[in-house]
């Protein structure tokens, strides 16, 4: 039986919840493989140690140092293969700024917005969303209304970032869209819409029971579901990510406009990829299976 190794946890802001992504895909992978967990960096000179017994990693981490690009490369100079987006589409992915210039230039829809490093002031002109740059899982999200606000939100952002994104805030519907690579050929699963407990899909919506109503399809008419199906090919496609994304837009007036992509997507209970590929009729360990089959093939060329 081939044995596949999970590497998860990491030091970011979202480790508990990478924790959480790891338990599901450790269900889905022992399905089919021999699997052995790693804590990071717990466990990272164990990994070295042990890495010759293993065939394939699979990394399970949310937010920087996992989802940056950063384990990927590590990964790369052990020459052990793994699955997901290579060094590249992780470091744009996780980077909203680059990923904004590049889905400007396929002419795909977003909020307007400026940025802030220390010691740069930013005047308050309409209501506003303040976030990381580099960060997922809503960490550190603020919706701001005036000069004070903002000024406060940008200074907590960049306790724990370089940079502080300030996007207009755009008042409108919630949804999502998951891409899956089956055969080798991306497909985009079913819109998910939804309709947060707290003012926005903030962290605590997204990983708390019951705080969120997330329908799967969507209740929107086909021409606006293929739209966002069609972006989220786009943005799949253009930033070179591979096996698994999704990607997250506001709606206004039957407008998509984009927000942000996830190279690895929460994959606990109560995450969104899940649900969309079990409403899609597919079977998620199946799915992950041929993942680590084709990337096995690849490798061994």
């Amino acid at each position: 039986m081939i044995k596949v190794a999970i590497l998860t946890g990491g030091e970011s802001a979202e480790r508990e919840i990478a924790l959480q992504s790891s338990e599901f895909i450790h269900f889905q992978a022992k399905r089919f493989f021999e699997v052995k967990v790693f804590d990071f960096p717990k466990e990272l000179a164990l990994f070295i140690k042990e890495r010759q017994n293993y065939a394939l990693a699979i990394p399970v981490f949310h937010g920087r140092g996992g989802e940056d690009g950063q384990i990927q490369g590590f990964l790369q100079t052990l020459k052990v293969p793994y699955i997901f987006s290579g060094i590249d589409g992780h470091s744009v992915g996780i980077n909203k700024i680059f990923t904004k210039q590049i889905t400007r230039a396929l002419g795909v829809k977003q909020a307007a917005y400026k940025t802030a490093k220390l010691g740069e002031k930013v005047e308050f002109i309409v209501k506003s969303v303040v976030k990381p740059y580099d960060s997922g899982s809503s960490v550190g999200v603020v919706i701001v209304a005036n000069q004070q606000e903002l000024d406060q939100a940008v200074a907590q952002v960049l306790k724990v970032s370089q940079m502080a994104l300030i996007e207009n805030y755009l008042d409108g519907e919630e949804y999502t869209v998951g891409v899956v690579e089956e055969s080798g050929r991306a497909v985009a699963l079913p819109v998910i819409q939804i309709k947060p407990g707290n003012v926005f899909f903030d962290f605590e919506s997204k990983y708390h029971d019951g705080k969120t109503v997330e329908i799967c399809p969507a209740p929107i008419p086909s021409l606006l579901a293929k739209k966002l199906q069609k972006i989220a090919l786009q943005v799949h496609s253009a930033l070179d990510l591979k096996h698994m994304s999704r990607s997250d837009f506001i709606v206004v007036n039957n407008e998509p406009y984009f927000l942000e992509v996830n190279t690895i997507p929460g994959l606990t209970k109560n995450s969104l990829i899940p649900k969309a590929v079990r409403s899609s009729g597919r079977d998620f360990g199946l799915l992950l299976k041929g993942w680590v089959e084709s990337t096995l093939t690849q490798h061994s060329r």
